[in-house]
């Protein structure tokens, strides 16, 4: 998701590929709330995120497509204020599907520490998938620990072996447009799955919402070639179908 400023019957609902299978009544529901890609430099975006009536939100933030080499006072406000308001801001690191050398995302990670230290954990994305790269990502999660008792999100954007979910707070098992959207997605690790879907209206963010027994949502009728840089039309009705 590299966008920043300088991502029990079955049928086709509106058009889209996306299939619902109705949940057993006996299933545990999870409770939701939401994760925000905040990829944008908006004082007034910034302060509606920080209010936002949610406890717990997970917002992202990407000053330079990482920490960036020197402190920003718009993202040291923006940490500073989600913190008081109970949110929990991460910080944006990529490693092209373990193709970075690792020294250089452990370098982002202290970076993220020096330059904004009360940031309280690391969205790590372009996250491989696959069983075969999970020492990387193991070795990754560990420094981080080592570090201090950071919140860890992965983002393979798809379903990644289980493997990623062990060393992980939760993991991004879905990030792309709406018609491809599956609303079982979530259902083997519901209470550490998260999805990010955009150019979704009103009416289908209510349904993935209803239907889906995921534990962190973000949902937006915002579309590419950068589906966030401001928030969903809809985004105070989204937090209200979340509480």
């Amino acid at each position: 998701m590299k966008y920043f400023f300088l991502i029990l019957p079955l049928f086709v609902f509106m058009g889209c590929k996306a299939v619902i299978e109705n949940q057993d009544e006996n299933s545990t529901q999870v409770e939701k709330n939401m994760v925000i890609p905040a990829y944008f430099y908006d004082e007034n975006l910034s302060q509606k995120v920080t209010k936002a009536n949610l406890d717990d939100m997970i917002v992202i933030v990407n000053p330079n497509n990482g920490p960036g080499d020197k402190n920003d006072s718009y993202y040291t406000n923006f940490i500073t204020n989600l913190v008081n308001a109970h949110k929990i801001p991460i910080g944006y690191v990529y490693t092209k599907y373990s193709n970075r050398n690792l020294d250089e995302v452990e370098n982002d990670i202290d970076k993220w520490i020096k330059l904004y230290p009360k940031i309280k954990g690391f969205f790590i994305d372009e996250v491989s998938s696959n069983k075969d790269d999970l020492t990387y990502y193991k070795t990754l999660s560990d420094y981080i620990h080592q570090k201090g008792d950071y919140y860890i999100e992965l983002n393979p954007g798809t379903m990644p072996d289980k493997g990623y979910f062990d060393i992980s707070d939760s993991v991004v098992v879905y990030e792309d447009r709406v018609k491809y959207y599956d609303y079982n997605v979530c259902k083997d690790y519901p209470d550490k799955s998260a999805v990010i879907i955009y150019g979704a209206n009103r009416n289908d963010m209510k349904n993935i919402i209803k239907n889906s027994n995921c534990k962190y949502y973000y949902i937006t009728d915002d579309n590419l070639p950068n589906p966030y840089d401001s928030l969903p039309s809809y985004f105070d009705e989204e937090i209200n179908e979340l509480k």
